[in-house]
């Protein structure tokens, strides 16, 4: 700790309290191990009480076979982290104890004495400690009791509140998922899970809070810096921009009086920040200095970028659109929902977070959603944001429930909007703040009134709270009350106006009903598949991965999931023989599925974007994610990639609705969709192919498709109209990117059974898997996760360059392998692949349909 004094005056000082604590069981159920109870474990802080526990240990892997189960006692106890530290006193300043997120019922003491409370994991907490430290050395100890007993108390106090399943997380301020959800584990978590500190002061920077405004044209920008402090009358504070290059853009200074300084500073002629694909993200720099008597008291530093954010709800018409518009232009979203990378968050560090969101962009996403049953985004996920251009949504945190509207959840609620707001307000890449998610839906539909009554379940927080505080804090930002979301007199699932979710697919139907919506913005979308093969096996030990294996449904969170998993298949694929191809086959339904209905909804006008649920898991499970818990691409997100491509050719029905009559009806369209900034005028050839390769029909074309624009041009029907629709199928290609169109479900078709030849060599440190069609093959993908270990490697360290690959007869393809950490892979390893692994390894579509000729009568057929 550094500190400088002049005239009793020092800098502000932080000594950071992390690291290694003493961890130890107070008190719980019947069930807690006996090692527990008597054991003094080292407990790393940022970290929960699970990660200690793993690390000592005192418990297995929860994630692997039945350890959820093992593991709930955890949550249901009472536990003490505690430490010392040496302290000094300096006078003419004060010394608070400072903690940024306490998981979740905890009292803090000092020496003893306690100094404060916290009811919130969502809040930063702030306690004065100057007169309980001693000089020399003191226990700090945050003693943390069950949040399974606040929220029953609570409940029991108001009454129960309605939410998807049987948790009581509606009734405690605590992140939903740690409950439990459809694609996450059931581990209640506690701990110091976020920074805590000594910080000693005379003076001291609250928050710097830049808002953002553009002059019509965009030639000037004005930042006007609000800066909250906590300082002596009279004490200046000092704010400096420069801009991306380092050179000077504006200073000036204001004096405090009260608690917070509005600073305003015009920037002409403002290097502007982009979405990706858009345009650059240039960020200034906003340095601030609180100083009094001629000594800097503290300062603070945040990265700005200059840009306007709005929504376009112009009526269309169908009712009305919603579209984000950035610096003016409107902004088409493809994007991802995100979820807590892991269950326990200190494992999510920034280095995997930003992979993470590097994988989002090399998947040509640009919007991820933060979810309402997570907690409020890092700042390291909001700066990788801001350096790569992608925007962020945040939902305030509320998911899928009720909640109470005392005065006390009201105040907390209140404090951690305001707390969030301040802090990711100098972000670029936040564009939204929404309400919560699918809390109105509930109360439309899910049959809480009877349960209710007259009580409040949570439209406070969304009509009133919540804007309240934005604008109080930050009005340059939209805001939407909750997802889906129609309007305050509309059934939220209307595809009218606003957010729609589009769930009917996976729940009830085959996904060809996607084409069923022609919705102004789609929030959330999916299909549900597994997870890579290795990842899965991991955690099923002693049995093989698939549908007869009870750790494989163990490992599956969807209502009805493996039903619906199995209904899925059913239009598309005869009864699958074995596991491994029961979990390919699920594999590329999912990707299907979803690249399906991406592809509609992008090619319909008035969709303003598309938000997948989900980019990624927070554990080995079967889920809707495309990046698996591993940190695995699966098939998904590869054919997301081509369906989010800036510039797509797709094949559409002309006619909405999940079917079209290919010999006859109202026939295809072909739709180029340009979502950059440059005209587009690529040349696309249209070929009808007979399944064994012969070729029937070709057109070539060379539309025009303007930045931003969407082209639609009729396949004319000499070759868009099939002669056998089971026995042929549209290949376009456009800009080197391929797409097939086939005229009935893959389990209808008529091909020959699939033959190829493949080879493997390493060249220039890469693995060339290259697979050559002998006959049609559809959807070939390599697994490289299953090369991994002949290899000498862990599964999550390769990853495969493409997938879910067309080659028609004669045609071949090389699949390029790499090690994620750029390291190369000997030229000798290639000898360990053996042709048993490979055909393992590498599959197409055809060959778990079988392709009998007359698949419909498959054995296990429905």
């Amino acid at each position: 700790m550094t500190q400088t004094t002049q005239a009793n005056v020092s800098v502000t000082t932080r000594l950071d309290l992390g690291g290694e604590w003493e961890l130890i069981w107070s008190a719980g159920p019947d069930d807690v191990p006996e090692a527990v109870r008597t054991a003094a474990i080292p407990a790393q802080v940022p970290g929960e009480v699970h990660t200690a526990l793993i690390a000592a240990g005192l418990i297995a892997d929860p994630d692997v076979g039945w350890g959820e189960l093992a593991q709930r006692w955890v949550g249901h106890s009472q536990w003490v982290y505690r430490r010392h530290v040496q302290w000094a006193p300096v006078p003419g300043t004060r010394t608070d104890l400072v903690a940024d997120g306490l998981d979740t019922i905890a009292d803090v003491y000092v020496n003893g004495r306690r100094i404060g409370s916290a009811r919130d994991q969502h809040l930063a907490y702030r306690w004065s400690v100057e007169e309980v430290l001693l000089p020399g050395d003191n226990l700090v100890e945050v003693r943390f009791g069950s949040v399974w007993d606040a929220a029953h108390e609570h409940e029991r106090a108001h009454g129960p509140l309605p939410s998807p399943y049987d948790e009581p997380y509606p009734h405690v301020r605590k992140a939903a998922a740690n409950f439990g959800w459809d694609w996450g584990p059931h581990y209640v978590t506690a701990g110091i899970w976020r920074d805590i500190r000594l910080e000693t002061y005379a003076g001291r920077i609250g928050h710097v809070r830049p808002l953002v405004r553009l002059d019509p044209g965009h030639t000037a920008a004005h930042v006007t810096a609000h800066v909250r402090v906590d300082a002596p009358e009279g004490a200046e504070v000092r704010v400096r921009l420069t801009d991306p290059a380092g050179r000077p853009a504006g200073s000036a200074a204001g004096t405090v009086a009260g608690d917070e300084v509005a600073i305003v500073l015009r920037v002409e002629d403002p290097d502007l920040w982009w979405p990706v694909g858009l345009g650059a993200q240039p960020l200034y720099r906003l340095q601030v200095e609180l100083a009094h008597a001629g000594v800097v008291l503290d300062s603070a530093a945040v990265r700005v970028g200059l840009r306007s954010v709005a929504v376009d709800e112009s009526p269309d018409p169908l009712g009305t659109r919603w579209t984000l518009v950035v610096n003016g232009r409107a902004v088409r979203v493809r994007g991802y929902n995100w979820i807590p990378d892991d269950t326990f968050a200190s494992r999510a560090t920034p280095e995997r977070v930003a992979r993470r969101i590097d994988q989002a962009v090399a998947g040509n996403a640009n919007l991820l959603r933060v979810w309402g049953g997570g907690h409020f985004a890092t700042e390291e996920f909001l700066d990788a944001c801001d350096e790569r251009g992608v925007l962020v949504w945040h939902d305030f945190l509320f998911a899928c429930a009720a909640y109470c509207e005392d005065d006390e959840m009201v105040g907390l609620v209140t404090a951690e909007a305001e707390q969030a707001v301040a802090r990711m307000s100098s972000h670029p890449s936040l564009v939204l703040w929404c309400g919560g998610n699918e809390t109105v839906l509930g109360r439309h539909h899910w049959g809480w009134a009877d349960q209710i009554g007259t009580r409040g379940w949570g439209e406070r927080y969304y009509l009133d709270v919540l804007p309240g505080v934005l604008a109080r804090l930050d009005p340059t930002r939209p805001y939407v009350p909750n997802s889906p979301w129609s309007g305050d007199d509309r059934d939220p699932v209307a595809d009218t106006h606003g957010l729609s979710h589009l769930w009917d697919a996976w729940n009830e139907r085959d996904y060809v009903h996607y084409r069923d919506h022609d919705p102004a913005f789609v929030a959330e979308m999916g299909w549900c598949g597994p997870p890579a093969w290795t990842t899965l096996q991991r955690v099923v030990p002693g049995e093989t991965p698939g549908p007869g294996s009870p750790l494989t449904r163990h490992h599956l969170r969807a209502i009805d999931g493996m039903h619906k998993l199995t209904r899925g298949l059913q239009p598309h694929v005869p009864t699958p023989r074995d596991d491994a191809d029961w979990h390919f086959a699920t594999q590329v339904v999912q990707a299907r599925a979803v690249s399906a209905g991406v592809e509609w909804l992008r090619s319909r006008e008035r969709c303003g974007g598309v938000v997948v649920w989900q980019l990624n898991d927070c554990w080995p499970v079967i889920s809707w994610s495309a990046v698996d818990g591993a940190g695995i691409e699966k098939p998904l997100w590869h054919a997301l990639r081509r369906s989010f491509a800036p510039r797509l050719v797709t094949v559409q029905p002309v006619s909405p609705g999940p079917t079209h009559d290919p010999t006859g009806g109202d026939g295809l369209v072909l739709v180029l969709v340009n979502d950059s900034g440059a005209g587009w005028r690529p040349g696309v050839l249209l070929r009808r192919v007979g399944l064994d390769g012969r070729e029937h029909a070709r057109m070539l074309v060379r539309p025009e498709c303007p930045a931003g624009g969407i082209v639609r041009l009729a396949v004319d029907p000499a070759v868009g109209r099939p002669a056998d629709p089971r026995a042929e199928m549209l290949v376009v290609e456009a800009d080197g990117v391929r797409t097939t169109w086939t005229y009935r479900p893959e389990r209808d078709l008529v091909a020959p059974p699939p033959e190829r030849a493949v080879d493997v060599a390493v060249v220039g440190g890469a693995l060339h898997v290259t697979v050559t069609a002998v006959t049609l093959l559809r959807d070939v993908c390599v697994a490289a996760d299953r090369l991994a270990a002949p290899l000498g490697l862990e599964p999550p360290s390769l990853a495969v360059d493409d997938a879910l690959v067309t080659l028609l007869p004669g045609e071949s393809h090389v699949f390029r392998i790499t090690r994620r950490d750029g390291r190369a892979i000997p030229t000798d390893r290639a000898a360990a692949l053996s042709g048993a692994l490979l055909d393992t390894s590498v599959r197409s579509f055809g060959e778990v349909t079988g392709s009998t000729g007359n698949p419909l009568c498959d054995e296990g057929a429905q």
